[in-house]
């Protein structure tokens, strides 16, 4: 079963598009939310397993609608993407998990939404109700994630193998 992601974004559709490329040719469900409202409506409606949200401003409702959704559910994941670094604090409090700033390293994004995703519930649940803090801050990459794509369905793979056989097969 795949796991679902509710991405949530208003105002950058490229981002948008290109978030949704990556994550579903990761194999990961990808729902869209246009707006928070929406987003709440869909965080209370089924079963969300990460929330990827792009916010600029720490006045946007977009805030809000994490503190809501977390505190219906606690354990559930939540990446922020923005431009601002300086709203680390602000993502923390409202119970993110990261906060990756623009342009996005594509590879820093899957790879923490994996290592978010593969968390056991009863980390999360420890480590809520203990209050310990596992929060991520991840620096603008250098590129974005059409780079990403490029490379990847465009790069040829080469497989190391060892000229002795080191591993033990064959002797």
């Amino acid at each position: 079963m795949k796991q679902k992601v509710l991405l949530v974004d208003d105002d950058n559709e490229s981002l948008l598009h290109s978030l949704r490329h990556s994550l579903s040719s990761e194999a990961y469900e990808v729902v869209l939310a246009g707006n928070v409202q929406h987003a709440i409506a869909m965080s209370q409606a089924g079963e969300i397993d990460l929330l990827l949200m792009n916010l600029d401003s720490p006045t946007e409702q977009g805030w809000e609608a994490i503190d809501a959704i977390t505190k219906e559910n606690p354990f559930l994941p939540v990446i922020v993407i923005t431009k601002q670094s300086e709203l680390r604090e602000l993502a923390e409090a409202a119970g993110a998990r990261a906060l990756m700033e623009e342009p996005v390293d594509g590879p820093m994004l899957l790879q923490t939404i994996r290592e978010l995703l593969a968390e056991a519930v009863q980390s999360r649940m420890r480590r809520t109700f203990n209050q310990e803090i596992d929060f991520r801050h991840v620096p603008p990459g250098t590129g974005d994630f059409r780079d990403l794509l490029h490379r990847r369905y465009t790069t040829p793979f080469h497989y190391a193998v060892p000229q002795s056989s080191h591993w033990g097969i064959n002797e």
